[in-house]
């Protein structure tokens, strides 16, 4: 008699996961409206006003990196893909606009990358190719032309990566996530401020 894995013999409440992601977006967006309310700034970079608006960039790449990977974690076929939808929509409601012009690009990326990713089952899965994924996603990211809306290629080649791992590594994988969209939302604008408009 063979034994059921940890994944199966746990039962999908997709509305608990739904709730969590709700929680988090709901986070984010007091965090980002606070922000917004106050008047810190330190050199050339103030969180107040539209600075608010990195909470948003800094917050969602790493809300879809923990939610996903604990989720995929935590469930296998159908009730993985109901949790990380689950997760997924609380997320961008709980966020209210912010989820929508934010989170919601994220996702859809994130889950692009990552259907297409477990689809290719007969292909040979390499890390490699994940690594150069995450490498284009940062050079995007940080080309001015795009601006900040490179963030949203971030988390998906990383969730993959994560899977199967020790949770040392998922967290400096986090860690990194978090790394490469400190420096895009922050560094990156005073490096290579966009040009300015002729009036």
């Amino acid at each position: 008699m063979r034994a059921q894995s940890v994944a199966a013999a746990r039962p999908a409440r997709p509305w608990l996961t739904f709730l969590a992601g709700g929680a988090v977006g709901l986070a984010i967006l007091l965090l980002t409206q606070v922000l917004s309310d106050t008047r810190i700034a330190f050199g050339p970079w103030a969180l107040n006003g539209n600075g608010a608006l990195a909470v948003p960039f800094l917050g969602f790449p790493l809300a879809i990196y923990a939610g996903w990977v604990v989720l995929a974690d935590r469930f296998d076929g159908r009730d993985r893909a109901t949790a990380l939808v689950a997760f997924s929509i609380g997320l961008i409601l709980g966020a209210g606009l912010l989820g929508l012009f934010f989170a919601l690009p994220m996702t859809f990326v994130t889950g692009a990358i990552y259907a297409t990713w477990m689809r290719g089952a007969l292909v040979k899965r390499s890390d490699t190719l994940l690594w150069i994924a995450f490498a284009v996603s940062v050079v995007i990211g940080a080309l001015p032309v795009l601006g900040l809306f490179g963030v949203a290629l971030l988390p998906g080649s990383l969730v993959l990566l994560a899977r199967d791992k020790p949770r040392p590594i998922r967290i400096a994988l986090g860690a990194l996530l978090l790394l490469a969209t400190i420096v895009i939302v922050f560094l990156v604008p005073v490096l290579l401020p966009a040009p300015a408009v002729a009036s």
